[in-house]
């Protein structure tokens, strides 16, 4: 099940990635809006229940969490930030 792309990270692990992305953002527009993404794309009421404050910043947090890796993720580069070093001999 780990079949590599050309840039090394997995089909399997990026669509882990966007699942992760996509309900971290849905618990910040939750935390944020009281606005539910999922229930507003599959049906639902897109309007939760009040929260206390306390879960809706840990709603935020998770939100801004998701979308710090959105940004973050190694979504080309295999994981590595910097070209290997090459050994230079004389």
């Amino acid at each position: 099940m780990d079949a590599r792309t050309q840039s090394g990270v997995s089909t399997f692990t990026k669509l882990l990635a966007v699942l992760v992305i996509l309900g971290a953002i849905t618990w910040g527009l939750i935390g944020l809006f009281q606005w539910n993404l999922v229930n507003a794309f599959f049906g639902g009421d897109v309007q939760p229940a009040q929260s206390s404050r306390l879960s809706q910043f840990l709603y935020i947090l998770v939100g801004l969490s998701g979308v710090a890796l959105a940004f973050t993720f190694p979504w080309r580069n295999g994981g590595r930030r910097y070209a290997p070093r090459r050994e230079v001999l004389p």
